[in-house]
């Protein structure tokens, strides 16, 4: 089929699927239909993909299994692939129109079921957020320096999701934060258990265990005894001679790990230690409070924003017309131009469809560093990608960042409304779309905010708050591990919103933990959407200061805050 044949019938197509055609146009459908057979296979393709839609609507449009310069049908626009049966004759297109109608009205009650919106609160300029809990995982590898575990072949890094079991370091810092609240600072050489949220064993080394009262109670195990706090900051160090601990602030109630002899527990004060008799023993002594015999605090990460950053675009060009003429080779990190892969006709019948703001970007209230060049920016259906120069492994240990700004444009009541940023391996040219190869991660419907992997794995999504024409920024968190689970967290800033040297304690969206061994080639831009939607300065990395640091507002001495 030549181009412009093809591009004739998928407007065709669009249209009957939004009820636009007239007369003349229902008889040249017909008549392409009936005469030619690479119509009505692409017909029949095109009908099989809005049937993918119809039954997972969440997709709000996915692209189908054309060439790069096919154009697809319209977003909202949901058909079956299977004609009913006619008891009389009547013209085709008339029964073509019928399916187009009543999957449409399908497909938009399906999409709002599904997208079940709810009201969160928010707090000031904090958008609402949740705790990262998930089975299997208990706490967050969020800092370390210089460290050296017992297995060489061992790659936790910062951001590393972490199981129970025990870990060995054998020298430098390695700060863990558990998902009900606490964080422990270990030391090495040290030996800890991770028993669960809510407890861990120090079976050998020091650690400083830190905890505010908005988290829960915290069982910090050692051979003899079991140290119990709420809201408190204590160092503990264990060795073959014995135990001791410091409290720096609050009470520790230090309470025996057997039941022989019938100890009474201990309560240790602000500004007091102890320490034990004998080896192995409960009982405990008086000795010096000597608070610098322990670190206390890691200083914040000196990584430069450069440090891990794996892929940059900013969409600095010239051309409005650049990201569908393929000539989009901006930014950094990537292996090729921007592809158009799919699109509906523009909204405006006979303007062009153009993704580019070239005049004006998206910009972060009080950010250090500006954006540059243009935006993203468009409201219909189009499916953008661009090989990465590193694919992302979910094969191998690992931990990756994504972020973004974004601007949503108009209400966003409509269900199928959606912006995101999708990541996929390789596929066979004009093969049909794998769904569930694709790691998906954005705002959709009533601003519900998502992260997940194909069909299999869907969650729960927060409704937010968002503001029409207000810019957010979206940071994800991929995990990855070929022996774990891997799974996905999404934050969304506000205007102004401070952003941590690290990555944060809680999330608005965490998605359920999963098994993958994909490798994400490509990383895409997905929008469907009867409003415009915007997206610029998009970063990939395998650190949060590579996607966060230009972020965060300048220090007030001079230079970036770290």
């Amino acid at each position: 089929m030549n181009p412009q044949l093809q591009r004739e019938l998928q407007e065709l197509l669009s249209g009957l699927c939004d009820g636009e055609l007239d007369a003349a146009q229902h008889a040249r459908l017909d008549t392409l239909l009936q005469n030619d057979a690479e119509c009505r296979q692409q017909y029949l393709e095109y009908m099989d993909m809005h049937a993918h839609l119809l039954v997972h609507p969440q997709f709000g449009g996915v692209e189908p299994a054309l060439s790069a310069t096919a154009l697809s049908a319209s977003p909202g626009s949901l058909v079956s692939p299977i004609q009913p049966t006619r008891p009389r004759r009547v013209p085709r297109v008339f029964g073509y129109a019928l399916v187009a109608l009543v999957a449409v009205g399908i497909s938009v009650l399906a999409q709002y079921f599904f997208w079940n919106p709810h009201k969160s609160p928010t707090n000031g300029n904090s958008l609402p957020a949740v705790e990262g809990r998930s089975a299997g995982y208990i706490a967050t590898l969020t800092q370390t320096a210089d460290c050296a575990w017992e297995n060489p072949r061992d790659t936790r890094r910062t951001g590393s999701r972490l199981q129970p079991g025990e870990f060995r370091l054998m020298k430098g810092l390695a700060q863990i934060r558990f998902d009900s609240g606490p964080q422990l600072l270990l030391e090495g050489p040290a030996s800890l258990r991770l028993d669960s949220n809510t407890a861990a064993t120090l079976l050998l080394g020091k650690a400083v265990f830190r905890s505010d009262e908005s988290a829960g109670p915290f069982d910090l195990h050692t051979p003899t005894a079991t140290l119990t706090d709420v809201g408190t900051e204590y160092a503990v160090s264990v060795d073959r001679v014995g135990e001791e601990i410091q409290v720096f602030a609050g009470e520790v109630q230090r309470l025996p790990r057997s039941t022989a002899g019938h100890a009474e527990p201990e309560h240790v004060k602000a500004g007091e230690a102890r320490r034990s008799i004998h080896a192995n023993d409960f009982a405990t002594e008086p000795m010096a409070f000597e608070p610098e015999r322990f670190v206390r605090r890691m200083s914040a990460p000196g990584q430069q924003p450069s440090d891990g950053l794996l892929a940059y675009e900013g969409f600095d060009y010239r051309d409005p017309d650049a990201l569908q003429s393929g000539k989009a080779l901006g930014g950094v990190g990537w292996a090729g131009p921007w592809t158009l892969t799919a699109a509906g006709p523009p909204r405006i019948p006979g303007q062009k469809l153009l993704a580019l703001d070239v005049e004006e970007s998206l910009d972060r209230p009080g950010a250090s560093v500006q954006s540059i060049g243009g935006r993203f920016d468009l409201a219909g259906f189009a499916v953008f990608y661009r090989r990465l120069a590193e694919p992302i492994r979910l094969d191998r240990e690992g931990v990756y960042y994504l972020s973004f700004l974004f601007r949503r444009q108009g209400p966003p009541g409509f269900p199928s409304n959606a912006m995101w940023i999708m990541l996929r391996p390789d596929e066979e040219p004009r093969s049909r779309p794998v769904f569930s190869n694709r790691l998906m991660i954005g705002v959709g419907g009533f601003n519900q905010v998502y992260g997940q992997l194909g069909l299999g794995h869907a969650c729960n999504r927060p409704s937010l708050p968002l503001a029409s024409g207000v810019s957010y920024l979206l940071v994800a968190k991929i995990v990855a591990s070929s022996s774990a689970p891997a799974q996905v967290f999404v934050r969304i800033y506000g205007p102004r919103e401070e952003i941590g040297s690290e990555e944060p304690a809680s999330w608005t969206f965490v998605s359920p933990v999963f098994h993958s061994d994909l490798v994400f080639d490509w990383l895409g831009i997905h929008v469907n959407s009867k409003n415009r939607q915007m997206i610029d300065e998009i970063r990939l990395g395998t650190t949060w200061a590579s996607v966060t640091a230009p972020w965060n507002p300048p220090d007030p001495a001079g230079g970036d805050r770290k």
